[in-house]
């Protein structure tokens, strides 16, 4: 006797009990509206989260490279559950006030750093577009929810998404991990949109190439999770990186590489207490202009990596023209509790130097600490380094601090300091190769800071040191170890 027939057996004399769940079924389709409204295939505020996204599933496959889908605005929010995909070739206009709510999240999207995602929206193809003024909204506020995703496209090493825009309005809020988390993909552009209320990142991007992330507004991130948030961060999977076979010889061509070609220019970042405002986790070709970074830990980071990769960085990187402060986006005193607070800081790699890099024209305020393990303006294990025509005030320990760097700091301002205990302007801890030039001390009528420019290991070789001012501080323009007076054997020309 078959199986079937058994069981029909059984549940007839009622010794078995067969349970069928009904499963949802896609209204028909209403043709009074056009190829890709909503409203054509039964999404409506009234259905229910299961209706509504089998309705939209439905009308993603079927628009998909063919038709618009228009998101009109109504008087309720339309209610979803789980993973909805969108494959290649598909485009949302959401109208204004549209909003795409989700009640829940289930563990069944793509991976993200080895692990299953819950995306909200999980685009699986090439050429995804989401545009308008509407709202796309998560389960989860105030609350870390390991992967939980907003908007998430993930291609492959070597076979990347190709084409992802997101811009003009849209609102990004209450997910548990990240707003957008990028994997793998390529000729991205996020313009003017907000992502806020999100437990880990507002916007990620993992390995991902030749991006623009303009104009956005991105802040309220946490609680975090490990000690780590971020508002925009442009990282890699970091695992097993130092035994990739190009990890020594060629960078760009290991599994997991650093961003590349990534623009990130003019955008807000705001109250990340926990952790970075921009960050770069390795980088090639990378550019942090004009953004405006308020309330966080750590304003801008372009260093090298961490973890498996934390002896590796990239080359040809820029961060000209940013803003940040500790102060709050309204102007109030900073909520930052923690006492490292980096401001910028442009590290490399023990192993693999940071490469052609410049730093100009960034105005950094409130960062440093009085401990000095953390600083103002930071460049360690850096080469053919540009410093110039920063602005740095309101700063504690050391303003500008470098270790293990070659290259210029030059036309750099700085204010007075918020705590004079134990400050120097500018502080090379060992091994450098730098040329220290037109450099300037401005306090008004402020506290002075100690030294000037303070050359703290005697057996570096000769520092390029001249026409700096620093005849404001309060002991010597230029210090040695031990704070005592420079050796003018430091000095090339033997004086500065």
């Amino acid at each position: 006797m078959k199986r079937r027939d058994v069981l029909s057996l059984l549940a007839s004399s009622g010794i078995y009990t067969v349970t069928v769940r009904a499963a949802v079924e896609a209204p028909r389709l209403n043709t009074s509206f056009p190829a890709g409204d909503l409203r054509r295939y039964g999404v409506a505020p009234s259905a229910t989260p299961a209706a509504n996204t089998v309705a939209l599933q439905r009308c993603l496959d079927e628009s998909a490279g063919k038709a618009t889908v228009r998101v009109p605005a109504a008087d309720a929010d339309y209610t979803f559950a789980g993973r909805i995909t969108a494959q290649t070739g598909t485009t949302i206009v959401l109208d204004k006030g549209a909003k795409l709510r989700w009640i829940s999240t289930e563990l069944t999207g793509g991976e993200w750093l080895r692990s299953a995602t819950r995306p909200g929206l999980e685009v699986v193809g090439d050429n995804f577009s989401l545009t308008g003024e509407g709202h796309i909204i998560g389960p989860s506020t105030g609350v870390y929810v390991p992967t939980e995703i907003g908007l998430f496209c993930s291609g492959a090493s070597g076979a990347r998404r190709r084409g992802f825009i997101v811009g003009k309005n849209v609102n990004i809020m209450n997910w548990g991990s990240h707003g957008i988390a990028l994997n793998f993909t390529s000729n991205i552009e996020i313009s003017a949109i907000t992502v806020h209320d999100c437990g880990y990142a507002g916007i990620q991007m993992l390995s991902c190439a030749d991006g623009k992330i303009l104009h956005n507004e991105v802040g309220a991130i946490g609680p975090g999770a490990n000690g780590n948030a971020y508002g925009i961060s442009c990282t890699h999977d970091s695992r097993y990186y130092n035994q990739d076979p190009q990890a020594e010889s060629n960078g760009r061509a290991v599994a997991n590489p650093f961003c590349t070609n990534m623009l990130v220019e003019g955008n807000t970042a705001y109250d990340n207490p926990l952790w970075v405002g921009i960050d770069f986790h390795g980088a090639w070709d990378c550019t942090a202009r004009a953004n405006h970074v308020y309330n966080c830990r750590h304003g801008l980071t372009m260093q090298g990596s961490s973890g498996d990769a934390i002896d590796y960085s990239g080359a040809n990187n820029t961060v000209v023209d940013n803003s940040v402060t500790t102060r709050r986006l309204n102007g109030d005193p900073t909520t930052v509790t923690a006492v490292p607070r980096l401001g910028i800081s442009v590290n490399g790699g023990h192993r693999h130097r940071q490469d052609r890099l410049v730093v100009a024209n960034n105005s950094i305020d409130g960062y440093g600490d009085s401990v000095h393990t953390s600083f103002a303006l930071q460049h360690t294990n850096t080469t053919n380094v540009e410093i110039t025509n920063n602005k740095v005030t309101n700063w504690k320990g050391w303003g500008c601090y470098s270790a293990y760097s070659d290259g210029i700091v030059r036309g750099n301002e700085f204010g007075p300091p918020a705590d004079p205990t134990q400050t120097a302007c500018i502080f090379v801890a060992i091994g450098g190769q730098l040329e220290i030039a037109g450099n300037r001390l401005l306090v008004g009528g402020g506290p002075r800071p100690m030294y000037g420019v303070y050359i703290n290991t005697p057996t570096d070789q000769p520092y390029r040191i001249h026409d700096n001012d620093f005849t404001a501080v309060s002991q010597w323009p230029y210090a040695g170890h031990n704070g005592t007076r420079l050796d003018p054997r430091m000095v090339v020309g033997g004086r500065p």
